[in-house]
């Protein structure tokens, strides 16, 4: 009987300690949290969907705003937008409003027609802006130090995201920018997806393993990485055995070699 009672003062402690741990990690989550997560809100841009017969319905982007409007906000952001401003606004609308070859002629302009825009650097990132600046009709100059794309843009990886490290970094130096940096573009990688499967698609990430205690390490971030996408995520990361791992890659260093980790990046 003694031993009974002490068997359940035991349980019924371990319980107590349980649920107190429980309410105050809570607590501790509730008030820590992390808040105004970048990418944490809902898509600009809807996915497009398919309808009753399969008819197809594209998604509703939003108004462009016209060049005279663009130039007005350009100069607003610079500090420089005033009453001259709002008037050349207006000047400039009537413009536009006018004979379709006036405004032909003054988009093609001559050599003392200032730009609306200078982009600098001619990689993935500028020449994304400057074809985006120039669909809404602004006046784009673009430089760049060499060829266009010939820097890093010509030996990246093509990745809109496969962060992992950033999350190592988060942990490890206690760095809140680069878990935001993260939860962003695990966000931004769906919307990717849903929105552009044309122009984009998951891709599995192998990390080989040449030691047996990064097996576990490199599996834990990579699950924590899973864990943070959610509802989001694309596919679970997974452990390939060595044979496995020289079957998906032969030219693999074979002597050392563990395994592998497989997660996905976009």
């Amino acid at each position: 009987m003694a031993s009974r009672r002490a068997a359940g003062r035991i349980v019924r402690g371990l319980g107590y300690t349980s649920a107190a741990a429980a309410v105050g990690g809570g607590v501790l989550y509730l008030s820590y949290r992390p808040r105004d997560i970048p990418g944490s809100e809902a898509a600009a841009v809807p996915p497009p969907t398919y309808g009753e017969g399969g008819i197809f319905r594209p998604p509703s982007f939003p108004n462009v705003k016209t060049r005279a409007e663009q130039i007005v906000d350009l100069k607003r952001s610079s500090g420089t937008v005033s009453g001259a401003a709002e008037k050349a606004k207006s000047g400039i609308t009537g413009l536009l409003k006018g004979d379709a070859n006036d405004v032909q002629e003054r988009n093609q302009g001559g050599k003392d027609e200032p730009y609306d825009l200078l982009v600098i650097g001619g990689g993935a990132t500028g020449t994304g802006i400057a074809l985006d600046a120039a669909t809404r009709g602004l006046r784009v100059a673009m430089v760049d130090r060499d060829d266009f794309a010939s820097g890093t843009s010509s030996k990246s990886t093509k990745l809109v995201h496969g962060g992992v490290r950033y999350l190592e970094k988060a942990v490890f130096e206690l760095d809140y920018n680069q878990y935001k940096l993260v939860k962003e573009a695990l966000r931004e990688r769906r919307y990717f997806l849903d929105t552009a499967p044309h122009l984009s698609s998951w891709l599995p990430i192998m990390i080989p393993v040449d030691k047996w205690w990064k097996a576990p390490y490199f599996w834990a971030g990579t699950k924590a990485y899973d864990f943070l996408a959610g509802s989001e995520n694309i596919e679970s990361s997974y452990f390939l055995t060595k044979s496995k791992a020289l079957d998906a890659f032969p030219m693999l260093k074979k002597s050392g070699l563990v395994g592998a980790l497989v997660y996905y990046g976009m």
